[in-house]
């Protein structure tokens, strides 16, 4: 036996020392030829085998080979691919060439199909996934601001979690939705996105591979009557075949600081005595008031300034990312998973999420392959409600005066302090006794099997199942000067989606002639339920449930929705150089009886290959399209709908009648013959790179015009209805978009690249219907025949024929005046007060490398537009503007116009003296004609922003290979640190609509303060 053993022991030193010697280490190092900087991620692999690696940050690799190993391929995009002899070698470096025919070449377009970029005949962008996690945020659609020419990014609020408004090209729907089509690896995602939360929060951004966006309608069309409104394609990360195990770990802690509102901080509380003709103080505790119309609080005694911002803290985030994935000859796989944790500027305000994202493929056999994507979110937001409702925080925290001390809360007998006369909660109050919870948690599932049918001719099926459900609690203690006897209320939404593409597509080479076709079909079925409890009078305080409210009242509904498509596209190529591409989709929806068929087409030239020798023009393209694509109507928009009878109907009967509840049909027409709201587009551009790629631009004209719009019109009662929804309407959109690339500088050691996008787009509103009567938008928009798409609209000051703004002349001219030399209000109706739209967007990205060091910055940048600051109209009735910083000493102001009056016997404006000298009482103009309209409280929308700044320092392979890890990555960045606007606005930020995802987007009032993020990141790879 022990003859055997050592016997064994020698035979496995000798296969192990054979072996051995059967295996050899090669080392190297990869560079450019351009410039001699080392190119990290190139693949070099063993010709023939699935044996490889990839080259480190500074270029090295090291692979173990057989020794029999004759050729080494090394492999990266935008590089001419090299077979390298190995002839005994075991140092090999290699120098790369640029392949400039392959740089970009290959982009994702609509439903997930890979197309070369030079055959299209549309504008695509991309954004890279470094530059969406570059500087933290809770969305990756608030991180595409300022990176894609054309795109409009508004946010609802500063708060964690809350939604964001997404706009391309300007709209096309009136009072539809404008929001584009989101895809995630290639089935249509549900976002959900509001005010107080959204959906797309769902997508980790640290699992985005990249993003594409269709702006244009040629470049969305085969997704149809859902492609009006462009579409952004999302791919998540997936593994390699043929790769070793990548374990990846990211942490970052984020610090959040608010932005303070400019207040006035100089006059305490108090009123002007007209008697006196003086500032007279009030304490807040003696005597109340909602004024800070007295005297400056440095005039008086033992008054201080109360710093009011001292409630708000730093917010702290933690993100932590922990992601794996790998493959081998037939496999591939990726499983990350991130936790977010934030502690809000404010106790009560948190934001948390979980999510888990998984990606596999099998090559089951050399025609079939088979992947999978799981995607697991959950989200967890307390926040503060937003609005001029008299128990939001904001409300108070801004409007109490500068001179008053909210501490203590309550006095000694145990009852609210509150420095007026009630109507309002004490912001300090508000902390512990209401709030408002969200939770959301969604599953994303996408089956993809891919099978080649014979050479050149391939299936493709994705189906895909969503479930997304949310829940939010919104509660006020019993107790407070508001709600003194509390409230809870509770809503539920639940939703699935299934959704299953299959085509197939042809392609193949004749000659100089390119050519491929797709077939393909489509079926979508949507489900939703909702339910809600408003609840009333709470028994026992601090207890939110539904069982502890004395009256409530409940709701439900549920809904379905289905289509089918039927789609096909050819494309023909001559030479590398012509394409010409054509596509086709029909179809039919259960909201409506008719189908309907949406074409495009498209065509580009590229006429740098008929320059090849040019040593200047590397890349030149002419492109054209034009599509029709569409915007559905909604579910049951043509159906009779059974509501339960509300307590007063629109035909003013009472229910319940007789004690008992019914259920009537809707007081909305069923129009049988609605049809979908249409956009047509036609697009031109110019594409061209220069100087070895180091200088390009792509440059994107378009016409754009909606019909058919889908607005409610109103009925007479003598119809059985209060209204419905017809087609009629349109708008027109004009615009140019442009972006400039350039590497000024590129050496071994340094080198510096820059992104400079800017877009302009002009609207015209064309028609509204047969009395063309505006159309309320929400959040101060409306739409206004002949005006741009969307204006302001309100009451006005009255102004002479030259624009003058007129003064009353009438009225008591001695110290008790009232209306003498005041502004008027126009009685002669409402007045289109200016465009909300901007006059054009940008932004410019720099990149600047040295070493393993990498700084980049972004700033972005809007002309125009106008916005109604909404806190202005209550805070200069208080006296609490910052306009109102420096009022006059004796309360007396004359304003610039002419004394006049309008003379309602011959509807015309009466000037009685073109010179004015008369003065009115300041704080009585803002208590009195300035409440009456909106025109004081327009404020301009130019900014500029320093949204981005990262510095990140890549250790050396040096340092990583003591540390027995692949790489360590730091990097400081912040985001929004610097912002400039004109000095005529005073709110919390240009880019806020409080109104939430509308189409009115100019309004806001009591919204969070704007924040300023500072991020540390430690990425780590094993």
């Amino acid at each position: 036996m022990k003859k055997i053993t050592t016997l064994l022991i020698a035979l496995i030193l000798l296969s192990t020392i054979s072996v051995l010697a059967q295996t050899v280490e090669i080392r190297g190092v990869v560079t450019s030829e351009d410039d001699g900087m080392a190119i990290p991620g190139v693949t070099v692999s063993v010709k023939g085998t699935t044996m490889g690696t990839t080259t480190d940050m500074d270029g090295n690799y090291s692979i173990k080979v057989p020794s029999e190993t004759k050729t080494l391929v090394f492999s990266y995009i935008g590089m001419k691919t090299q077979e390298i002899e190995v002839s005994g070698r075991t140092q090999i470096n290699v120098t790369l060439e640029s392949d400039i025919q392959d740089i970009d070449e290959i982009v994702v377009t609509a439903l997930g199909i890979k197309s070369e970029k030079k055959a299209l005949g549309y504008s695509t962008s991309e954004v890279k996934s470094d530059e969406l996690i570059a500087t933290r945020t809770d969305n990756f659609a608030t991180a595409l601001g300022g990176k894609v020419a054309g795109l409009n990014i508004t946010n609802t609020s500063s708060q964690g979690g809350s939604g964001t408004r997404i706009v391309l090209r300007g709209g096309s729907s009136i009072t539809g939705s404008n929001e584009p089509l989101f895809v995630v690896n290639g089935v249509p995602f549900d976002a959900d996105n509001e005010g107080t939360s959204s959906g797309l929060a769902d997508i980790d951004p640290n699992s985005i591979e990249s993003l594409s966006v269709l702006k244009g309608a040629a470049a969305s069309a085969l997704y149809g009557s859902r492609a009006a409104n462009g579409v952004i394609l999302i791919t998540l990360k997936s593994g390699a075949m043929d790769s070793r195990p990548k374990v990846s770990f990211k942490h970052t802690s984020s610090f959040d600081q608010a932005y303070e509102i400019p207040l006035q901080k100089t006059w305490a509380q108090g009123v002007f005595d007209f008697s006196a003709q003086d500032w007279t103080y009030i304490d807040g505790d003696n005597q109340y008031t909602s004024s800070s119309w007295g005297p400056r609080i440095s005039d008086l005694d033992g008054v201080d300034y109360y710093d009011r911002w001292q409630v708000f803290k730093t917010g702290y985030t933690s993100d932590n990312t922990f992601s794996v994935n790998g493959g081998s000859d037939k496999a591939s796989y990726f499983v990350s998973y991130t936790n977010t944790m934030n502690d809000g500027v404010l106790d009560p305000l948190s934001y948390k999420r979980n999510s888990v994202n998984a990606n596999t493929s099998f090559k089951f056999t050399e025609k079939l392959t088979v992947s999978s994507n799981a995607l697991y979110s959950s989200q967890d937001i307390d926040r503060f409600e937003e609005s001029n409702n008299n128990y939001t925080f904001m409300n108070t925290f801004l409007a109490s005066p500068p001179s008053w001390n909210p501490n203590p809360i309550y006095r000694e007998d145990g009852t609210i302090r509150l420095y007026r006369g009630g109507g309002r909660e004490p912001y300090l109050y508000m902390l512990e006794n209401t709030g408002n919870n969200i939770k959301r948690e969604r599953f994303a599932g996408s089956v993809t099997v891919e099978y080649e049918i014979m050479k050149n001719l391939n299936f493709r099926s994705v189906t895909g199942v969503s479930t997304n459900h949310y829940t939010y609690e919104n509660y006020k203690n019993k107790g407070g000067l508001v709600n003194t006897e509390g409230t809870y209320e509770r809503g539920t939404r639940f939703s699935k989606d299934i959704e299953s593409t299959e085509m197939i597509t042809y392609d193949n080479r004749l000659g100089d002639f390119s050519f491929d076709v797709m077939v393909g079909h489509n079926i979508v079925q949507n489900y939703w339920e909702d339910m809600d409890f408003d609840g009333t009078g709470l028994v026992v305080a601090n207890i939110y449930n539904s069982s502890n409210v004395s009256n409530y009242t409940a709701s439900s509904s549920w809904g379905q929705f289905r289509s089918w498509s039927l789609f096909g596209k050819a494309s023909i190529g001559y030479k590398s150089m012509l394409y010409y591409s054509i596509t086709g989709r029909n179809d039919w929806a259960s909201s409506i009886k008719n189908d309907y068929f949406y074409p495009s087409h498209s065509f580009s030239f590229v006429f740098s290959e008929l320059m090849k020798d040019n040593e200047i023009i590397d890349f030149g393209k002419l492109r054209l399209s034009y599509a029709k694509v569409g915007a559905p109507a909604s579910a049951y928009a043509t159906n009779v709908v059974l509501q339960q009878a509300s307590s007063s109907d629109w035909l003013g009967y009472s229910w319940p009648f007789n004690g008992q509840n019914s259920y009537l049909p809707s007081s909305t027409y069923p129009n049988e013959d609605l049809q979908n709201e249409f956009k047509s587009e036609i697009e031109g551009g110019l594409e061209m790179k220069f100087f070895n790629n180091r200088l390009g631009f792509d440059l994107a004209v378009y016409k754009n015009w909606s019909d058919n719009q889908i607005l409610w019109q109103q009925l007479l009662n003598s119809t059985g209805y209060e209204g419905g929804y017809i087609n009629i309407g349109g708008i027109t959109h004009k615009g140019i978009e442009l972006v400039l690339t350039g590497t000024p500088v590129k050496t071994s050691n340094f080198s510096w690249d820059i992104t400079f996008n800017w877009s302009k787009d002009k609207s015209r509103v064309d028609d509204l219907g047969e009395n063309d009567e505006p159309i309320d938008l929400g959040s101060a928009g409306y739409a206004i025949v002949g005006q741009p798409f969307p204006v302001i609209y309100g009451d006005a000051f009255l102004r002479d024929d030259a624009g003058n703004l007129v003064l009353s002349d009438e009225g008591d001219q001695t110290d008790g005046r009232t209306t003498y030399g005041r502004p008027i209000i126009d009685p002669r109706g409402k007045k289109i007060l200016g465009k909300i739209e901007p006059d054009w967007i940008g932004g410019i990205r720099n990149s600047f490398r040295y070493k393993n060091l990498t700084l980049t910055t972004q700033i972005d940048f809007q002309k125009g537009g106008l916005v109604v600051n909404f806190d202005e109209h209550y805070l200069t009735y208080y006296g609490m503007s910052s306009l109102q910083e420096d009022r006059p000493e004796d309360n007396r102001i004359v304003f610039e116009g002419v004394m006049g009056h309008y003379d309602y016997d011959t509807k015309q404006v009466v000037v009685s003296d073109q010179n004015n000298s008369a003065w009115t009482y300041y704080s009585s103009y803002w208590q009195t004609v300035c409440q009456s309209t909106n025109e004081d409280n327009i404020q301009p929308r130019d900014f500029v922003k320093l949204r981005e700044v990262s510095l990140t320092y890549s250790m050396p392979s040096s340092v990583t290979q003591k540390l027995h890890v692949k790489g360590i990555d730091l990097t400081f960045s912040g985001r929004n640190l610097w912002r400039k606007f004109k000095d005529e606005f005073t709110g919390p930020d240009v880019e806020t609509n409080t109104g939430g995802i509308d189409n009115g987007n100019a309004w806001f009032n009591y919204s969070f303060p704007a924040m300023k993020t500072y991020s540390f990141t430690l990425g780590l790879t094993l």
